[in-house]
């Protein structure tokens, strides 16, 4: 029977845009009412947009993280629905909308706002990062983060997952991600914290030796690295890590792929044979551009993560003379051939390891210090912890070191004067005034933190004077910090 004429008038009117453009617009302010109910619903949105508005630096000990942070788990629900906002059915119907009719923002002002809901998110990621383990319940939304294309948004949910703990059930939630497909750069994050847990699961080891084969050389690099962490050898694994290491024409892949059989089987024949033609090939070539350009700051180049890699494994190998010998020859080369310091730092721990004279070392250490960035200066003194153990009697000014403006050269300079000189009198008041977080702006304040603690507990007795500011830290929001701050307090009361 022909449809009657009332039912094709139908159609033709449902299939009109300008219905549907009705329809939509019709839709709009009751999906702009649920999402403002939802956004006054969430309190912590004004304390996360005036953190956001603030310089990623100065957030560690701004007054509205304090408050978060002084909340605990109590803030965890509220950080949990700013995490979900972005990936919201209603959020991103009114987003499709704008997109689609910009105009549309003219007749209706509740539109979401992309960039706020992205600089919120990233925030809500770095006060997770300042909870540790108390934000543990916000897994199930930084790992959906990750299914997510923003690499800035992947990059904070890292940050924070890695800060929170990642268990036996994170690993088997981030081999579902995987396993459903996720970006480059998820893929090399999630590639990684799954040698958080050993041992792996059946499920992860399948994950990581699937990854060998992954078309991008940063996730087989990231995979081969984390199978020889986990230190787990299947007969499919290590033939999947010879397969990587005999074919790919990736200098990183191949040295890491190396690094891992050598993890696994340790046989250093194959590996040293493998690993000294790559170095020196790499020496041979010109040097890539510094990413970001200009002297690069933190920045790696491929050619820097290859001689870091070989450098981790020289570390971890009983070489004999000889080829502690070679090996430090080709790192020299290369820091010559780079021309950067933080390239020297980066590489100074196998170098010493490799017999690089106590007096270089110091060198180096004190061209860090002179530069005017702080993530130099800490690195620097960092180091200098490790060289002055090494080679007791190096001649450093650590009076000058321990009345330096940044707390994280203090609190190492600190360090070794107690090791070197035990005036507990000198020290303990600087790292008593280290564990006040409210005087610090560091992104590093965490492991400053650990550092002070660390050094406070393994001076024992002498450092009662700090037994009230550990008192006060024991109630820490962040568990992990308030374990280490009771464990210092029975060291130095016992």
């Amino acid at each position: 029977m022909a449809p009657s004429a009332h039912t094709s008038k139908m159609k033709r009117w449902f299939r009109s845009r300008w219905v549907w453009l009705g329809l939509v617009f019709a839709i709009i302010p009751v999906g702009g009412m649920l999402y403002l109910q939802r956004s006054v619903v969430n309190v912590m949105h004004p304390a996360l947009d005036k953190l956001s508005a603030v310089d990623f630096g100065q957030r560690w000990s701004h007054p509205e993280m304090l408050r978060i942070r002084d909340l605990g788990t109590k803030a965890v629900p509220a950080l949990r629905r700013v995490l979900r906002e972005k990936d919201h059915p209603t959020t991103r119907f009114l987003l499709w909308v704008k997109g689609k009719w910009p105009g549309a923002t003219r007749y209706y002002s509740h539109f979401p706002d992309l960039k706020k809901i992205s600089e919120r998110r990233g925030t809500a990621c770095q006060v997770l990062q300042t909870l540790g383990p108390a934000g543990r319940s916000a897994a199930p939304e930084l790992i959906k983060v990750f299914q997510g294309k923003d690499i800035g948004d992947g990059n904070a949910a890292s940050m924070a997952l890695w800060a929170i703990g990642i268990d036996a059930d994170i690993c088997d939630q981030l081999d579902a991600v995987l396993e459903h497909g996720a970006s480059e750069s998820a893929r090399v994050q999630i590639v990684s914290a799954l040698g958080r847990v050993k041992p792996p699961s059946a499920r992860t080891l399948n994950a990581l030796t699937v990854a060998l084969a992954d078309p991008s050389f940063y996730v087989q690099q990231q995979a081969a690295k984390t199978l020889g962490h986990l230190g787990v050898t299947t007969p499919t694994a290590l033939s999947a890590l010879r397969h990587l290491r005999s074919t790919s024409t990736n200098e990183l892949v191949l040295i890491t792929a190396s690094a891992a059989l050598w993890d696994l089987e340790k046989d250093t024949g194959p590996v040293l044979v493998s690993l000294f033609p790559v170095l020196k090939g790499l020496l041979s070539k010109p040097v890539n551009p510094v990413p970001g350009g200009g002297s690069g700051g933190m920045a790696v180049t491929a050619g820097d993560q290859s001689f870091m890699a070989a450098a981790e494994l020289f570390r971890r190998m009983a070489l004999d003379e000889t080829t502690k010998s070679q090996a430090l020859a080709l790192f020299e080369s290369w820091c010559g051939k780079s021309e950067r310091i933080f390239i020297r730092m980066l590489l100074l721990p196998a170098m010493m390891d490799l017999g690089f004279s106590g007096e270089k070392c110091i060198e180096v250490c004190r061209t860090g210090l002179d530069q005017e960035e702080v993530y130099y200066r800490i690195q620097a003194a960092q180091l200098l912890t490790s060289v002055s153990a090494k080679y007791p009697s190096s001649q450093l000014d650590l009076d000058a070191l321990i009345r330096d403006r940044e707390v994280g050269v203090r609190v190492y300079a600190a360090r070794i004067h107690w090791k070197k000189n035990k005036q507990a009198n000198v020290v303990v008041p600087i790292l008593i005034e280290a564990l006040n977080r409210t005087r610090h702006q560091s992104y590093y304040y965490a492991e400053i933190l650990l550092a002070a603690l660390v050094t406070l507990g393994e001076m024992g007795r002498e450092a009662r004077g700090a037994e009230g500011v550990l008192d006060t830290i024991e109630r820490d929001p962040n568990p992990a910090i308030a374990k280490l701050a009771r464990e210092t307090l029975l060291k130095i009361r016992k």
